[in-house]
């Protein structure tokens, strides 16, 4: 489609959707074009200025607002193919540095928090993802967020699944030190959260616990399903976020990378207390066509369950204060050993 859609802009023509599996060789295509070329008035050409620009971010954005946002995640899969990688060697290089979310109080029992957000583009500026929410720790917690390489900054992403790990423990290790540590992810975060607790259980430095804030799975059963992709494609005005520009296509592309990376992913077991909580309220999409309580979230490995006011979004929003006071009210209970 990327290729159809380069070609009729550059060359003014109206050319089917089909068009480059209908015409499987650059010759044969080339025949065609030239064809259809010498069938069309030059004056039928659109002036360069009149030609409409497609970029990533611009299609995902039509392809979103069209209500079609498994077909929108698959375009950001597609393109994640182009971007660099890295291995788990090399993942330090690429890592982002932490953004500190609060300035708590220190001491025995007083654990760091290292929060992994969505891995959404337009949550990867310096003003976070909900700062609500981030905003109840201070005087209380330390939280640092740990953006995710190629979409936080850096152009490059994770190979696979083992290099973000590796990357993102030692990350957390490098700028927390030797102190007591909980993993909190929100949303798509949460997978992200859990792959670095159980790295860290792995080298012998277990976290304290692991807190998962709606975090959902794509697997094979639910990778087609509308109202789950529409958390990570949602029409803009369900999204609750600022429009993309075409500076989004890289961090895009990135988006598609972590999806792809994440797809059938299986959380081996951690041994660290594993808090999930979720959202009470389904979003408009899930309660549109998500069968009766198939919206909501589990966790294979999860050691308690706990469902705050909200949905997907407002749990983080208009009842942040809510939403954190049970993640401080938890934390303190499974790092009360530690004073």
């Amino acid at each position: 489609m990327q290729i159809r859609n380069r070609l009729s802009a550059a060359l003014g023509l109206r050319l089917s959707a089909s068009l480059v599996f209908e015409h499987r060789t650059t010759g044969d295509l080339a025949r065609h074009l030239l064809g259809e070329l010498s069938d069309t008035p030059v004056t039928s050409a659109a002036p360069e200025a009149e030609r409409p620009a497609y970029t990533l971010s611009s299609l995902f954005r039509s392809v979103s607002a069209a209500g079609r946002p498994v077909a929108a995640m698959h375009l950001l899969v597609t393109a994640s193919w182009a971007l660099p990688t890295f291995t788990a060697a090399r993942g330090r290089e690429h890592a982002p540095p932490p953004i500190r979310r609060s300035h708590g109080r220190t001491g025995p029992g007083r654990p760091t928090v290292a929060y992994f957000p969505a891995y959404h583009p337009s949550f990867a500026s310096g003003g976070g993802d909900f700062p609500r929410f981030h905003r109840a720790f201070h005087d209380d917690l330390d939280v640092l967020e740990f953006p995710h390489p190629g979409i936080g900054t850096g152009s490059a992403v994770p190979e696979d699944a083992a290099a973000l790990a590796r990357t993102q423990a030692e990350n957390v290790l490098a700028h927390v030190g030797d102190g007591p540590l909980v993993l909190v992810g929100r949303s798509a975060g949460g997978n992200v959260a859990h792959l670095a607790a159980h790295h860290l259980e792995g080298i012998g430095r277990a976290p304290v616990g692991l807190i998962l804030l709606d975090t959902y799975r794509i697997t094979p059963d639910n990778q087609g399903e509308d109202w789950l992709l529409s958390l990570a494609a949602p029409p803009p005005q369900d999204s609750g976020r600022p429009p993309f520009s075409g500076d989004d296509d890289r961090a895009l592309a990135a988006l598609g990378a972590y999806n792809r990376i994440f797809l059938g992913w299986n959380p081996e077991p951690v041994t660290a207390p594993t808090l999930l909580v979720r959202a009470s309220h389904p979003t408009s999409a899930m309660a549109a066509s998500a069968d009766g309580d198939g919206w909501r979230t589990s966790w294979p490995s999860a050691h308690a369950v706990l469902d705050v006011p909200g949905d997907h979004l407002t749990m983080m929003r208009e009842h942040a204060d809510t939403t954190a006071a049970a993640v401080r009210s938890w934390i303190e209970e499974v790092s009360a050993d530690l004073a």
